[in-house]
């Protein structure tokens, strides 16, 4: 009986609970329905009157600002008037100063929007349109806004001479004995800001210095702005017409007080080139410095001009902390390879501008900013060279043997040198650029416990049929392969190529397969397709062991030691034939149906933990895991425990 009552009750409840929730979800719905229900006649009626008073209020409005507009011209005019006799006291009392310090030390790197005027022009801007930019040079018709233009001042920096920044004795005899009657030295002339005649502006100069100055290839603007960076200007001068520094100096906290020395100068002037904010680093750019001569000596931080980001990015992929793996591979996409090799990644290619959103801010979560990325990751290889010319830049990679038609492309790139094989003012350059042996050469941190000079591209030696199918369609796209020349190792001619013979296309396939210029031309063309003044001096070492020399190498007379099989070669032969990535099974052409795999393919750790099991790394390339019987188990659990659960509350 009490069971029955119980059970009855339960029953009760149950459709208690459903005629609430029935309740509860009319009335939600009826709200809702209500929203879209037109409003009472009174409630539009209150609307109209708002809008009425509200459209009276306007227009008493402008009426009372349309006669305070005239007053305001009025009141304007008389402080105008002010104002200039202020000024004009001021000039006839005011002492001018030479400089503002001895020189400024400071300024950091490229930005990419120069520094704002904070105050309207009191002319109209000369420009059809606002610029990200200073115009070179005005719209032939000036435009007139009542509200302040958000570009600077119109500015034309000058062009550089650049014969003041050749060595002392690399100049021409006659130019050397110019600048001697200019009283420079080769340590002032190479000791940016150390000749007295350098404080003073074209104006101070003499008749005969300003001649010998004219032969150097200066003229008053130049001289003003590269040799004196305006800083023998009085402050109310830099804004005249021709000249318009003013807005420069200002970027760099500069005021009038600073100025002529009644306050201390601002925070940059102690400041070195890449310490400088991007916005300070651009105004000093403006007014012709750069690092050299904003430092006014060579500043490195342990060889280098910035701190070398040792942990952050020339660590071994498996060997970074689990969240900063995550955060290059989410945010940036890189994967083992694209990590350990360093420049191999597309994202490297790219300025700290060019990145999207999503690629600067993981870079930042990994204490990458604009200058360390720009300088340390790119090199600035993605600048324009006016960009280069416009930061200094382009002293370093003429050093190197550029010049704006090469970096253009419209000229033959120079000739790649080893770091051995720089001399000291290359490797300089080099440095400059944020270069060091491994990075110019090609640093690949992969773990390499092979003969080999690179860790062997594993991936390239399992199996056709053990492959994921998205790596065999990789694989047959562009790079055209079969099973037959995929499994017959040395019978494909494409491999026979080198790098630089593939075309972007199949470039970035075989990046996918795990190959990079230096694994494909060791181990798939052996430098087989090099000439041989390309090969390097330890390479044709290694060529001459085996056989060949410059003659035959130029007529493709392969020599007898590659009729051999690879256990009658001599142990020497071996040890040469490693040095160019061979080993027995691709020196023998065997083909990978009778080979046996004896390494885990690319991507997995060359030491793997205990509780990865090795011999499932087939199964797992292939997709082979065991997500259905996972699945299964997971759904049939979840179902039993929820029968269990209303069954339990039926009971209850």
């Amino acid at each position: 009986m009490s069971r029955s009552k119980c059970y009855s009750n339960r029953v009760v409840k149950l459709f208690t609970i459903c005629l609430i929730l029935l309740a509860s979800a009319s009335c939600s719905s009826a709200t809702r329905v209500a929203r879209f229900l037109p409003q009472d006649d009174d409630e539009d009626d209150k609307k109209n009157d708002k809008n009425k008073d509200k459209e009276d209020d306007k227009n008493d409005k402008e009426k009372e600002d349309d006669k305070d507009k005239n007053n305001d011209k009025e009141t304007d005019d008389g402080k105008d008037e002010v104002v200039i006799d202020s000024l004009i006291e001021e000039v006839k009392t005011q002492k001018p100063t030479r400089s503002p310090t001895g020189s400024p030390t400071i300024t950091a790197g490229p930005t990419v929007s120069p520094y704002p005027s904070t105050s309207p022009s009191s002319s109209p801007t000369s420009s059809s349109a606002p610029s990200a930019y200073p115009s070179v040079s005005p719209s032939s018709s000036p435009t007139s806004s009542s509200a302040p233009s958000a570009a600077p001042i119109p500015y034309y920096r000058p062009t550089r001479v650049d014969m003041r920044y050749v060595p002392w004795w690399d100049l021409p005899e006659d130019i050397r004995t110019t600048a001697s009657l200019l009283n420079y030295t080769k340590d002032t002339w190479e000791d940016y800001n150390s000749n007295p005649i350098e404080s003073l502006n074209w104006d101070r100069l003499t008749r005969t210095e300003k001649m010998y100055a004219g032969i150097l290839g200066f003229e008053k603007l130049s001289w003003d702005c590269w040799q004196n960076h305006f800083q023998s200007l009085r402050w109310i001068d830099l804004d005249n017409e021709g000249i318009q520094s003013r807005q420069w100096w200002e970027a760099l906290g500069w005021d009038i007080s600073s100025w002529n020395k009644y306050d201390d100068p601002p925070d940059s002037n102690d400041l070195y080139w890449y310490f400088l904010s991007e916005e300070e680093r651009f105004a000093a750019a403006q007014l012709c410095y750069f690092k050299r001569t904003w430092d006014e000596t060579n500043v490195y931080i342990d060889g280098y001009p910035l701190d070398k980001p040792e942990d952050e990015r020339y660590t071994n992929w498996f060997e970074l902390d689990s969240s900063t793996r995550s955060m290059a591979e989410n945010g940036l996409k890189y994967n083992a390879l694209l990590w350990n090799v360093v420049g191999l990644h597309p994202v490297e290619s790219r300025d700290w501008k060019q990145l999207t959103p999503l690629e600067r801010s993981s870079a930042e979560l990994l204490d990458w900013d604009q200058i360390s990325w720009d300088c340390w990751v790119n090199h600035f290889r993605a600048y324009t060279w006016e960009e280069l010319v416009l930061w200094g830049l382009d002293f370093h990679y003429t050093t190197l043997g550029w010049n704006d038609k090469s970096w253009a492309g419209l000229e033959d790139e120079p000739e790649k040198k080893t770091w051995k094989g720089l001399n000291e003012a290359e490797r300089t350059a080099a440095t400059e650029l944020c270069f060091f042996r491994q990075t110019w050469e090609g640093y690949d941190m992969t773990k390499n416990n092979g003969p080999h000079p690179f860790a062997k591209p594993k991936q390239r030696y399992i199996r056709w049929g053990d492959l994921p199918e998205d790596i065999k369609s990789i694989a047959n796209s562009t790079l055209g392969y079969t099973e037959d020349t995929w499994n017959n190792l040395g019978s494909y001619k494409l491999e026979m190529k080198g790098w630089d013979s593939l075309t972007d296309e199949q470039q970035a396939d075989a990046i996918e397969l795990g190959f990079y210029k230096d694994t494909w031309d060791c181990f798939l063309s052996h430098y087989n397709s090099y000439e041989w003044n390309d090969l390097t001096s330890d390479q044709q070492d290694v060529f001459r062991l085996l056989g060949w020399s410059e003659a035959s190498w130029l007529y493709k007379e392969t020599p007898s030691s590659y009729d051999k099989k690879w256990n009658q070669l001599s142990a020497t032969e071996q040890s040469v034939a490693n040095a160019i990535c061979y080993f027995e099974h691709n020196w023998d052409k065997n083909t990978l149906d009778e080979v046996i795999v004896e390494f885990a393919p690319i991507g997995i750790p060359s030491n793997p933990t205990p509780e990865l099991d090795v011999s499932a790394v087939s199964g797992v390339l292939n997709g082979e895991v065991k997500n259905s019987a996972i699945a299964f188990s997971c759904s049939f659990t979840t179902s039993l425990m929820a029968l269990v659960v209303m069954a339990y509350v039926i009971l209850m």
